[in-house]
């Protein structure tokens, strides 16, 4: 199965549709989510649905919706949940002319981190605006920047999964900058007194290709701080292809410092 975007949905918008976002405290017991599925089946088409557990034992459901009944009402759906017997509270909002916007959230929660939402091409724009004002100054500071970003995250997981697991499945911790967005990446783990390299296929800071960069300094201020962090060593780092340059990929490689 290939690997897609995770999907999230705090707005959607379909202007020839009825939309609703149906929200349901449940007891966290076997077979109450697939009753409340079971309640809204021939309601409503369901377009991105999340599930996750609370604190005090009960659970969550949150779904983004079109209604399948066009005199249908969200109060109207929310006493349909309430009788299921596996809600132990529910609200359902209607959207406003094919606008949906998730107003029961705030924020995102990703393993007890709270996360800010943004495009990707807001962030390049950025650094985009950074390089442009400064000059090679301006990419001077993004490198210190991911190398300060790049060890505070090492330093997080080490402290939450421990040192020795996070230096000793390093690799594993590509897949996480994958899953978090920063691009596909592929790099060895790190040996104890070599250099390695890391690739990054559609990494995130040549989105759109912003024409005043030729290299990614964030990242490779990054990969630096991290690596630094799990090794404990000195790195430095060399950025040898580049998507802004033309090629398929960004490539970088890391030798430790003598």
């Amino acid at each position: 199965m290939n690997r897609t975007p995770h999907r999230i949905f705090p707005v959607h918008f379909a202007p020839d549709k009825k939309l609703v976002h149906i929200v349901v405290k449940l007891s966290d017991a076997p077979g109450s989510y697939s009753s409340i599925l079971e309640s809204l089946r021939t309601k409503v088409n369901l377009i991105g649905t999340a599930t996750y557990t609370l604190s005090d034992g009960t659970a969550i459901f949150s779904g983004f919706a079109e209604a399948l009944e066009a005199t249908g009402t969200g109060e109207g759906l929310r006493e349909l949940i309430l009788k299921s017997g596996s809600a132990l509270d529910a609200q359902v909002r209607e959207g406003r002319d094919g606008l949906l916007i998730d107003t029961f959230h705030r924020g995102f929660t990703v393993d007890g981190d709270r996360y800010v939402l943004m495009r990707q091409g807001e962030l390049v724009k950025m650094f985009d605006h950074v390089a442009q004002l400064l000059g090679s100054g301006g990419e001077a500071l993004l490198y210190e920047e991911g190398v300060a970003t790049g060890r505070w995250s090492a330093d997080t997981a080490a402290s939450r999964y421990g040192a020795g697991r996070v230096r000793a499945q390093a690799k594993e911790f590509n897949h996480l900058m994958t899953a978090e967005g920063m691009g596909d990446v592929d790099g060895q783990n790190g040996p104890g007194d070599g250099e390695f390299t890391v690739t990054v296929t559609e990494c995130f800071e040549c989105t759109g290709k912003p024409a005043s960069r030729s290299g990614c300094s964030f990242m490779r201020g990054y990969l630096v701080g991290a690596a630094e962090s799990i090794f404990g060593k000195k790195y430095a780092c060399a950025e040898e292809k580049c998507s802004l340059k033309g090629k398929n990929s960004c490539e970088f490689r890391l030798t430790p410092k003598t």
